[in-house]
């Protein structure tokens, strides 16, 4: 049990909240003998198939008349044989082209509290366990159902070996339901404040052209240019920051697949070519020294590239702000005992502690004009690809490296 519990908890520090419930969910499964299983969590007015081992099933709506739904509202395990429980959402069947015998139902606690009485609040959800034969014989419930209070089943005989196992990973599903349902909310609210930003930045454009037309003179005033200057630059801020978090959002699902990382590296030494020429970066010089043993792993290709990209852009970015003489930036790959390393290295004057200390915190690294998310975001997709990265910085260069 101890494995189990620990492969979730790291899972849930590096990878989306959709995995670490997956995970769960395969674990209780696996732990209870288990022919199937659900995890149910609440949407609007129904509850709603979030994991489940059959994919036709996820997305799918039961009532709150159903069992699940007394399971959730009661804070009841029920364990049923379904054809005799009129409870029992025949969908589901439908959509599983087969019949439910056995069902065991588990509320998921809430992990809030409720203020005024401590007492939890209203569970997240329930686990569902789907058994092929009556896992508990003492109880014969082909005639009706038997139900328990959270409670009082733990003070049951029943609440014992594999059950007691299971109850413990609750506090972890509570956990990822809650994780997920806050991105999902924090998405949509930060989605439609980047839309608000970028209109409102028309707006401005618009009330330009109103007074141009009215009162032309008054856009020659000093303090009317900068008005309008400092107004449009604080939005264009705040959309690009709202973009930013959007743009960390999507990280958390990654499409792996057999890769060779050196495509990506040549990919990224494009762009930055292009950039260091956009930047008017006096004689940049861009050298790539790749393994050509290098040997393919299941990687997400527009991930790494952002990654890369990030700390590539970060290096050529100071050596124009220093004016470097001679500025340089050195991508190299190397593949050892199935490990992939990358190291990419400037020749800038290096970075001060109190920012090479704080490189990978949001918002503390934060350049003029910038999020200060770039580097956070490139060490979550490094996380997620069960990873690391360091920094050496000095000044004669800064250096970055990568192990997957």
């Amino acid at each position: 049990m101890e494995d189990y519990l620990r492969d979730i908890v790291q899972l849930s520090l590096g990878s989306a909240p959709e995995e670490m419930l997956k995970k769960s969910l395969d674990t209780c499964i696996q732990l209870s003998g288990a022919e199937g299983g659900s995890i149910l969590g609440e949407e609007g007015p129904y509850l709603q198939f979030l994991f489940s081992d059959i994919s036709e099933l996820i997305g799918a709506r039961v009532p709150f008349d159903s069992i699940a739904g007394v399971t959730v509202n009661k804070s009841m395990v029920i364990y049923t044989f379904a054809p005799a429980d009129k409870r029992h959402y025949g969908g589901v069947d439908d959509k599983i082209s087969k019949i439910t015998r056995y069902l065991l139902s588990i509320p998921i606690p809430s992990i809030h509290k409720n203020a005024a009485n401590e007492q939890q609040a209203r569970n997240a959800g329930a686990l569902q366990l789907l058994f092929a034969e009556n896992i508990m014989s003492e109880l014969s419930v082909e005639g009706g159902p038997k139900e328990f209070h959270v409670d009082a089943f733990k003070e049951s005989p029943f609440y014992n070996g594999t059950l007691k196992s299971l109850f413990w990973l609750l506090p972890i599903v509570a956990f990822g339901l809650e994780v997920m349902r806050l991105r999902q909310t924090s998405y949509q609210a930060i989605h439609e404040l980047k839309n608000k930003l970028i209109s409102g930045l028309s707006w401005i454009g618009y009330l330009r052209n109103d007074i141009k037309e009215k009162s032309p003179e008054l856009l020659n005033e000093e303090n009317i240019v900068g008005d309008f200057e400092l107004a449009q630059t604080s939005i264009r801020e705040g959309a690009e920051l709202a973009k930013t978090y959007l743009q960390f959002t999507k990280i958390y699902n990654p499409q792996f697949l057999p890769l060779n990382i050196n495509e990506v590296i040549e990919e990224t030494a494009l762009s930055i070519k292009a950039l260091a020429s956009e930047m008017n970066a006096a004689n940049f010089e861009l050298n790539i020294n790749c393994d050509n043993q290098m040997a393919k792993k299941n990687l997400d290709a527009g991930q790494l590239k952002m990654a890369l990209f990030n700390l590539c852009k970060n290096s050529v970015e100071a050596l124009v702000k220093y004016e470097v003489t001679g500025p340089r930036l050195r991508i190299e790959s190397k593949y050892d005992d199935g490990k992939i390393s990358i190291s990419i290295t400037d020749n800038g004057p290096g970075m001060p502690t109190e920012i090479a200390d704080n490189l990978f915190v949001p918002f503390k690294t934060k350049k003029e004009g910038g999020t200060g998310l770039g580097l956070t975001i490139t060490k979550k997709i490094i996380d997620i690809h069960g990873g690391t990265i360091n920094c050496e910085t000095g000044p004669s260069g800064t250096t970055f490296r990568i192990t997957i």
